[in-house]
């Protein structure tokens, strides 16, 4: 191992749904009785806050949020978790049938933080974030998702690829990487190479963010991906902070998609 600090440190006694996920499946705590009480009570506050409707306080945001911390923590498909896909679902095609997207909600940067999405095109945040719930709780064949993967793939083989800003392209990656036949298209692999023509010696990508982009591309089975994430893995190496975390800001997030990428690709 390269690292120098143990990278789980930060975890062990974690009750956020993305530390509870470190705790079970990288710990191997999920049999320890103080694992067993943090997990129910994370998810029990995780459910109290769910409406009738499947919606969390009728907010897309907080929808998001709940449904992806019942994704690192519960993981499976239940009657809940599908009524909210349902009630998400039924507010993106609203969205995605209007020429232009004005949400209600104004979504600010660290409203975000702990999701792996970023602030960018209105488009692109709620589509991507909806398709990509879909897909890890396993209704990646719904029609109504499946339509709006292919608009994407349609628009990211056209022109330059680049979307509305470099910002955004964290989003429709994290959509695609999860989905065994987007994934693959030529709008990725196009994503993936405008993506090295920002990349610096460093291995940071100019105007892109690092962490989120070193996450999906770990999910890829892609040699230009590989190539970057060397440079990019390198770079974990050397910032390693001596508490076995990664960066100042969102220390726990941060090193979570770090260290889920590395494992990933078999480094830890």
């Amino acid at each position: 191992m390269k690292l120098r600090s143990d990278p789980y440190q930060i975890f062990r006694y974690s009750k956020s749904p993305a530390g509870l996920y470190a705790r079970k499946r990288w710990l191997k705590e999920s049999y320890h009785p103080t694992f067993k009480k943090d997990f129910e009570e994370t998810v029990c506050s995780l459910l109290s806050g769910q409406l009738s409707d499947g919606s969390w306080g009728n907010s897309f945001l907080q929808t998001v949020k709940g449904l992806f911390g019942l994704h690192l923590t519960v993981r499976e498909g239940t009657e809940l978790v599908q009524k909210g896909l349902d009630w998400l679902l039924g507010r993106t095609s609203t969205f995605f049938e209007r020429d232009r997207i004005h949400p209600e909600e104004k979504i600010r940067v660290n409203e975000l933080f702990g999701l792996p999405f970023t602030k960018g095109s209105s488009v692109l945040w709620i589509t991507c974030a909806t398709l990509f719930l879909f897909t890890v709780f396993g209704r990646l064949d719904d029609p109504g998702i499946l339509r709006i993967y292919e608009w994407l793939r349609v628009k990211g083989s056209r022109g330059s690829g680049r979307w509305c800003g470099w910002s955004s392209y964290n989003n429709f990656l994290r959509a695609v990487v999860v989905h065994p036949v987007y994934s693959r298209s030529g709008a990725v692999d196009r994503a993936v190479k405008n993506l090295r023509d920002v990349q610096k010696v460093s291995g940071i990508w100019a105007g892109v963010p690092f962490y989120q982009t070193v996450n999906a591309l770990a999910h890829l089975n892609s040699t230009e991906a590989d190539s970057q994430l060397a440079l990019a893995f390198n770079r974990l190496y050397d910032t390693q902070r001596a508490d076995g975390t990664w960066s100042l800001s969102q220390p726990e997030w941060n090193s979570f998609l770090a260290i889920h990428a590395l494992r990933n690709k078999d480094e830890l």
